[in-house]
């Protein structure tokens, strides 16, 4: 029985106790190099079912990889900086702002959040090990290293020589839970209900109002310009006794909205609207817009813009505040309008800016539109859903905020990098698409932070003179200043200053880079370039990397950015892409839900092997809602497989057999089912070589069905003939899909192959150190596979007919009569009908072309045509006459008015003469013939018992060879089959009266009763 806690603990303890894993990597030392890059799963806790999904399939490829001898490069990894694991050591350590954690002491924060880094890296190492995802853990990379820093900055450095490094003041995403630059790929968007408003704004010196639309009220404290659209028309709108000003387009949108009647006075072109000044409801309340009015005319102006104005939405007149946008503050530059934002890093509006002072960017939305309804500018507000983006971190809405942040300038690198990535081999072509559009909208990556839990800029600058210095390495940090910093974190690289040339010092800029910076460098960093030469020579580009779709904008974003900056090179070359994981209504899972899967919770109920097989098998870049079921019926696949194994063992025990000696000459069906094996082990080498991952474990649970279903049961008799035959083919099958299988469900198959050694003389000492099987062309044979599969439908519905009649397959029947005129059918039947009479027990078996029933009713089904036509369908049931029903059971569709009625509108009733059953399969109909036939009744007898006997010789241990007397008793007489009972059951003796032998039974057949006894000779 497969007991796969039982296995899977074994195995474990056998992998370690062995070293199986370092093993495989010495035997491919030295060999043709395959460089697979982990990327980083964030330690921020135990793996989820997401990470053990794509874990798993990682180690698919790299067992692959070693079977087929070469040397892989398979280091683990981990991501460590950053907040997350920031934001769980300040809730460890109550620490709620940038200033607790000052006040705390910075360096025994990073010393908390190192030892939180290495503790989880430990724990995550243990789980994925228990999927048996084998990784080099013992060096695993970690981004708080020495190494790994200097790798870092390497880039910045390299970015500094190319020109590529700047310091720039820009509108950027701001996360004020964190206090910290976001930068576009580390937002996610969610859908938020906020209120959307409509505010005029009085054109300076006119009666007339300028109309506009937002969903962010605060942002209205910044607002220095409103934008138009010089192509779009607009009007003028008399509402009550105001004039309000708006696209003309939208004019009744908008009005209905805002429940107003309204008169248009004049249209006119938006090019009009340039430079008109107008009044902002707060002027007198923000100080700060006087002297930005001087230093800037167009403040509070019209400006005109043709990319950011659409009739989409709004009034056609959008709000414009360049420090709360990046539109915004790239029509605000080209307009000399300034990004004016002075919040502080938690969202704060400072003193001075009137009834503002003290609010919350975003929190206190509802504040500010008390104050524009307080100050008469409100003419309307509704909620609106809509996608807004958050941290992808904290969940935290983000705001705005003009800050100075370094950047890389990449953005004319676009056309390059597509071109890399055109030259990359992805898995599926729909996230390669989705990754290219990302790439086409590439904008200049910002990469600092203002935190303390990351890698340190490594730029240092004189406060005199101004004076920069980007430093490359931490021995290059010793020579320029003459001092070893403790640790390259904060606080303690704070300390090291380096001499500038003006006589003062510099110091180091307080920024952090941006954690994906920590990611995007792994291509070089893990093979500890530039410290090591060597393995970046052997290895370097990674061969293939494998993440879900949602790192389109993070890690494949950062890698793509940060190898072409330091390498001018493409940072992959294959890529597998896969989903996200829901719950099995399709919701994400989220702890607050409470739909939540464990992989723990999923290795305990149906093992680590099961779930591989299960996931493994969705479509690449495909969601999957995660099904419980789904998950059951591959543990059966498995415990089909354990059977098949255990049925070799026994079978070859019990009657002395060496499977591994293959006979010369073999039959129809060890023909099929090794085409079956060599075809499978083809494509399933095809498809790992093309990273098509999701379409290997289909091949193999084709396979393993096809073993036991097809072969194994079709050969129940064959095996007692010639087990020799039998027992080679399916050790043969077995021993090489249990090679593939290791790939899917490692713990098993190592757990069968070690079953498999001791008697069959294995040579390895563990599957994994088996070679990848090879294929041999010559056993493939498709037209025999397909005829075969041919009759695995008859029999199919052979059996389905059976059942309907309640005959069960032990007991033989008169005839079967195929009903098709399909040409292959009949070529099929030629060559297999032996094998059609041994699987469903019939005399015989004949094909015919046509068939008439004795009878037919056909019956309109109202209930479907109630659903397909509504109201319609009463006159349409009227309407069917007994013509309508003939025509329909001859074309098996028939047309009533415009309706066409087909087979799901009718109930159909074939009658079948006396004596007669049938079934369906997709080339035709199957006949059987059901009468009533003394002889073939007690052959029916006959073989239930030998079945019984069969069952007490295997209870006693009796062996093939192993010869009994034997005696039946009953009033039912089978004395005609004597003959064949002794051939099956080993008797020398048989004997029709109760002799009371040692071994007894007794049992009710059909209602008669028997007795049987036998004793081994």
């Amino acid at each position: 029985m497969y007991d796969h806690k039982q296995v899977e603990k074994e195995i474990l303890e056998f992998w370690k106790k062995n070293k199986i894993y370092q093993k495989n990597k010495e035997k491919n030392k030295g060999k043709k190099p395959f460089y697979f890059l982990q990327g980083p799963p964030y330690t921020s806790g135990r793996i989820h079912i997401g990470q053990a999904w794509n874990n798993s399939m990682k180690d698919a490829i790299l067992r692959f990889k070693r079977m087929r001898n070469f040397d892989v490069w398979d280091r683990a990894g981990y991501d460590m900086h950053g907040i997350p694991t920031s934001s769980k050591v300040q809730k460890k350590l109550g620490l709620n702002s940038k200033e607790d954690i000052e006040k705390y002491g910075v360096d025994k924060f990073i010393q908390e959040c190192m030892n939180f880094s290495k503790e989880h890296a430990k724990h995550m190492s243990e789980d994925l090990f228990d999927l048996g995802v084998w990784l080099d853990y013992e060096d695993a990379y970690m981004p708080i290293s020495e190494d790994w820093i200097n790798s870092t900055w390497f880039l910045i450095k390299k970015a500094e020589e190319k020109n590529r490094l700047y310091e720039g003041e820009k509108t950027m995403s701001w996360c004020a839970e964190c206090e910290t630059a976001l930068a576009k790929h580390e937002c996610d968007y969610k859908v938020l209900i906020d209120k959307s408003i409509f505010v005029k704004f009085k054109v300076r010196n006119q009666d007339k109002h300028l109309i506009i639309w937002t969903t962010t009220p605060w942002t209205i404290a910044f607002n220095l310009a409103v934008m138009a659209n010089p192509d779009l028309d607009y009007a003028e709108v008399q509402v009550g006794k105001e004039t309000w000003i708006m696209a003309r387009d939208l004019v009744e949108s908008v009005m209905e909205r805002l429940d107003k009647d309204y008169v248009i006075l004049d249209e006119f072109k938006g090019s009009k609207l340039e430079g008109m000044q107008y009044e902002h409801p707060w002027e007198n309340e923000i100080k700060d817009y006087t002297q930005l009015k001087l230093k800037h005319p167009k403040a509070h102006t019209v400006v005109l813009s043709k990319e950011y104005v659409n009739l989409d939405a709004g009034t056609g007149l959008v709000h414009c505040a360049p420090g709360c946008g990046p539109e915004d503050y790239e029509v605000g530059y080209e307009n000399n309008i300034p990004p004016y934002n002075n919040i502080d890093e938690k969202g704060i509006f400072p003193n001075g800016m009137g009834h503002f002072s003290g609010l919350k960017a975003k929190t206190d939305d509802k504040k500010f539109l008390e104050k524009l309804e307080e100050d008469g500018v409100l003419v309307g507000s509704m909620d609106v859903e809509h996608d807004y983006a958050h941290h992808e971190r904290c969940s935290t809405p983000v705001i705005f905020k003009t800050t100075k942040q370094w950047f890389f300038k990449v953005e004319d690198l676009k056309e390059k990098m597509m071109e890399f990535n055109r030259k990359a081999h992805w898995v599926p072509d729909s996230i390669n698409n989705s990754y290219s559009e990302w790439l086409k909208e590439l904008r200049d990556n910002s990469i600092t932070r203002q935190r303390y839990w990351g890698i340190p800029i490594p730029i240092w600058k004189c406060k005199s003179c101004e004076n920069k210095k980007v430093i490359g390495s931490k021995e290059e940090l010793i020579r320029e200043s003459g001092e070893e910093p403790k640790d390259l974190h904060r606080p303690w690289i704070d300390d090291i200053k380096i001499k500038c040339s003006c006589g003062d010092q510099m110091e180091r800029l307080p920024d952090i880079l941006d954690v994906w910076i920590d990611a995007g460098v792994g291509p070089w960093a893990c093979l500890y370039y530039p410290k090591r030469t060597d393995l970046f020579e052997k290895y370097f580009p990674p061969d293939f990397i494998l993440e879900g779709r949602d790192q389109v904008r993070g890690w494949f974003n950062l890698l793509m950015v940060a190898n072409v900056l330091a390498f001018d090179e493409a940072p992959f070359k294959n890529i597998y892409s896969h989903g996200m994981i829901n719950d099995i209504d399709g919701v994400k899972m989220s702890k607050s839900l409470g739909n939540v899967i464990s992989p723990k919770e999923v290795i305990e109920k149906s093992g680590a092997d099961s779930f591989r097989f299960y996931m493994f098998q969705t479509n690449a870049g495909q969601d999957v809602n995660f099904a419980w079921d789904e998950l059951k019926n591959k543990f059966k696949v498995l415990t089909i497989f354990w059977n098949i194994h255990e049925y070799l063992l026994n079978y070859s025990a019990s009657l002395g057999i060496d499977p591994t000696k293959i006979p010369e000459n073999i039959g129809l069906e060890e023909k099929y089912i090794l085409s079956k094996l060599n075809k499978t082990i083809k494509n399933s080498t095809e498809f790992y070589e093309f990273y098509n991952i999701d379409k290997v474990p289909k091949e193999l649970e084709k396979l393993i069905i096809s073993l036991s279903r097809e072969y194994i049961q079709s050969t129940r008799e064959k095996i007692n003939e010639n087990p020799q035959l039998v027992l080679s083919t399916i050790y043969n099958v077995l021993i090489e899909t249990t090679k593939m299988l290791s790939t899917v469900s490692p713990f098993i198959s190592e757990k069968i192959y070690q079953n498999l050694k001791l008697p069959f003389g294995l040579e390895q000492e563990s599957v994994s150190l088996e070679d990848w099987p090879e294929y041999n062309s010559k056993f493939i044979d498709e037209n025999l596979e397909k005829q075969l599969s041919i009759v695995q439908d008859i029999t199919q519905s052979g059996l389905a007919a059976r059942e309907k009649a309640k005959k069960g397959v032990r007991w033989p029947l008169k005839a079967l009569t195929i009903i098709s005129s399909n040409k292959e059918v009949s070529e099929t039947l030629d060559l297999f009908k032996d094998l059609l009479k041994s699987k469903l027990n019939v005399k015989e078996i004949s094909l015919k072309e046509e068939f008439k029933f004795e009878s037919v009713n056909v019956v309109p089904n109202k209930s479907a045509i109630g659903r397909d036509f509504k109201k319609d369908a009463p006159l349409i049931y009227e309407k069917l006459s007994q013509e309508h029903l003939k025509e329909f059971y001859e074309k098996r569709e028939v047309k009533i008015d415009e309706f066409l009625l087909t087979r799901e509108h009718f109930f159909i009733e074939e009658i079948m003469p006396e004596g007669l059953t049938f079934s369906e399969f997709k080339n035709g109909k199957v006949l059987l013939n059901i009468e009533p036939d003394e002889s073939l009744e007690q052959e029916g007898f006959a073989r239930e018992i030998i079945r019984r006997i069969q069952d007490l010789r295997k209870d006693k241990g009796l062996k093939k060879k192993d010869l009994i007397n034997l005696s039946v008793s009953s009033k039912y007489s089978i004395e005609d089959f004597k003959d064949y009972i002794k051939d099956k059951v080993g008797a020398s003796l048989i004997e029709f009266k109760d002799m009371n032998y040692e071994v007894k039974d007794e049992f009710e057949i059909k209602g008669n009763k028997f007795k049987i006894s036998f004793v081994k000779l």
